[in-house]
């Protein structure tokens, strides 16, 4: 491992270094979100709004591909944080071998129990019969190709490659972009070609993922004997990561129960609303997601290293970054509604609706981040129970109930309702991590 730059994460000043760190990751994300929100505007002119809403359809689907590598990915971060900071490099080698080998196996089967299957699923995740075709076409390729999608920046960021571990984000997703648009606008591939364009962006991040940690020269090499499965350090590993499978789970089954209920409430519209609104909503938030991941390192590191002040520290300024950065996002949504709308869809009916439903929606925002910050913290510290409250109490117990009871009452009750829900989740939040900072003090 590169000791230089791990060592670090124990030493530099805890704000230009969390700064740096979420910076890295928040550039990363953005040039992925950049390209979500430019996928869902070609398919928009490209193909069309049904099209988009398709993708939408699908987005369960990628979020639970998702959460298998961040279940291995974060909780392989994590124990690798903690073991650098005991300067132990063989340990995390042993957990990166281990990551991989679950990855494969639960990506492989993803890919046989899922392709097979798409026609009911899309019905299942609330595809309409207007939409069901797109979703099939979209939904089938991605699984084909679900073995491709981890490239494990995770990893790479905990080893203090920060660089590279932006840079595994950012190849990937200008080829996807690249060939997003020549499929879709030049090839005339339809959605097809926008889920060919996915799974070839997540096969160079892959690819640089295998080099990075296979072929370039290391400190510490991923010897044969590594790879010799060891049950209790996988429990742990996916133990560690659990909170967040099960975060990334609850949020797919969150956006099937919203598209079952916004397709009873407001139709083929609102599903296509909800694709576009929700996208953006999630590239403008991005720097949220960033801050989480830039802080998982140096909270790891330090707990490892038993240097709890910088652990409060770090916690403490991303927990004010995070909520700031969220009321500009809201103030923007709220001011210029219509204008964010108009940069992705053409469709009237989706610009008319979708500046109501993105003002509602956006009153979420300052609290979004609030989880999120605390699901990673309370991984990083070994706190599994606390971080399965959030990533799976908080939406099935808050949120499910709200998203019925608004459901009854309107379309626009129905955005309200994730602000509110949101808003309660984010105050569970405080107090757990309240309560196990008095744990360490």
């Amino acid at each position: 491992m590169k000791g230089a730059h791990a060592e670090q994460l124990g030493t530099r000043p805890v704000g230009p270094l969390l700064a740096e760190y979420a910076a890295q990751s928040t550039f990363a994300l953005l040039v992925y979100s950049a390209y979500l929100l430019t996928d869902t505007y070609i398919l928009s002119v490209g193909v069309g709004p049904l099209a988009a809403a398709g993708a939408g359809i699908i987005a369960p689907v990628l979020l639970l591909l998702g959460a298998v590598s961040t279940t291995v990915g974060s909780g392989g971060a994590a124990l690798v944080s903690r073991a650098l900071g005991q300067r132990d490099p063989v340990l995390a080698a042993r957990v990166i071998a281990s990551a991989f080998l679950m990855f494969w196996v639960v990506a492989g089967s993803v890919t046989l129990l899922g392709a097979p299957f798409i026609e009911p699923l899309v019905k299942v995740l609330g595809a309409s019969a207007r939409v069901a075709p797109y979703a099939e076409d979209f939904g089938r390729i991605i699984l084909l190709g679900a073995i491709t999608s981890t490239g494990f920046s995770a990893f790479i960021r905990a080893e203090g490659q920060v660089h590279f571990a932006t840079a595994i984000w950012v190849v990937p997703v200008l080829v996807n972009l690249a060939l997003c648009w020549l499929f879709v606008m030049v090839a005339h591939w339809g959605v097809s070609g926008a889920a060919l364009a996915t799974v070839a962006g997540q096969a160079v991040s892959a690819g640089m993922g295998l080099w990075y940690f296979f072929l370039r020269p290391r400190p510490v090499r991923i010897a044969p004997w590594l790879w010799r499965p060891h049950a209790p350090l996988l429990w742990e590993v996916a133990r560690t990561g659990l909170p967040s499978f099960a975060k990334n789970a609850s949020a797919s089954l969150l956006i099937i129960v919203t598209n079952h209920l916004l397709r009873g409430v407001g139709g083929d519209t609102a599903l296509s609303v909800f694709a576009v609104v929700s996208r953006l909503l999630s590239g403008l938030l991005t720097p949220q997601t960033g801050l989480a991941q830039g802080v998982q390192p140096l909270v790891g590191f330090n707990v490892g290293r038993q240097a709890w002040d910088r652990v409060t520290l770090a916690v403490r300024w991303a927990l004010g970054s995070t909520v700031a950065y969220g009321l500009l996002v809201w103030a923007a949504c709220w001011c210029w509604p219509s204008g964010w709308i108009n940069l992705l869809s053409q469709d009237e009916r989706v610009r008319r609706e979708g500046a109501e439903a993105l003002r509602l929606l956006a009153l979420a925002a300052p609290f979004l981040g609030v989880t999120v910050l605390a699901v990673t913290v309370l991984q990083s510290l070994g706190r599994i129970r606390e971080a399965l409250l959030l990533s799976v109490g908080g939406p099935l117990l808050l949120k499910v109930p709200v998203l019925l009871v608004a459901a009854q009452v309107s379309l626009s009750a129905l955005w309200l309702a994730d602000a509110v829900s949101e808003g309660l989740m984010a105050g569970v939040a405080v107090w757990c991590l309240h309560r196990t900072r008095r744990a360490w003090r």
